[in-house]
């Protein structure tokens, strides 16, 4: 399927270029969410008299993911306190929802499909890196520490409890 992209798509194209896609990719996620068109004479005709807003349209677009880039920089590392079984493997994981969810809270704007998790859900304790596509030419990684949080309540329980030097 000849498609015009309306957008510059991550691993596919930029705007305005002629791709061919699998139909099912471009009838179900392509054409319903406005970022391509097919490629007729007509389309093509109609795309060239559009070129400039659309450009101006993406541009303001990447200027936007810049600044969410340099957002979740500014945040450096997310941590999750969650329970783990007696074996060292978390109850459930943590998934792209739960980093977007996290993000969110946090004040910056993602999508849960915006992020990538290469090595997939995290079931385990410890530290990863999961990457954000924003935008096809903003990428950015945020680092991911994931603790025990009985872990975490014992040491503050202990440092609480600890006996405090009398001033004899």
């Amino acid at each position: 399927m000849k498609l015009i992209l309306l957008e510059n798509i991550y691993n596919l194209g930029d705007l305005g270029d002629t791709v061919n896609v699998k139909p099912g990719f471009g009838r179900n996620y392509l054409l319903p969410r406005g970022k391509a068109i097919p490629a007729t004479p007509a389309n093509l005709e109609k795309f060239e008299q559009r070129r400039e807003e659309l450009q101006r349209q993406a541009d303001e677009k990447r200027a936007q993911a810049q600044s969410r880039a340099e957002a979740v920089d500014a945040i450096g590392q997310l941590e999750f306190k969650v329970a783990v079984s007696p074996e060292g493997r978390l109850y459930g994981s943590i998934n792209p929802h739960e980093v977007a969810d996290k993000l969110n809270e946090l004040g910056v704007v993602v999508e849960k499909a915006e992020v990538d998790m290469p090595e997939g859900p995290i079931r385990e304790p410890g530290q990863y890196q999961a990457n954000l596509i924003l935008h096809a030419d903003v990428q950015t990684t945020i680092a991911l520490s994931v603790v025990n949080a009985d872990d975490t309540a014992a040491a503050q329980a202990e440092t609480s409890e600890a006996p405090q030097a009398s001033p004899d």
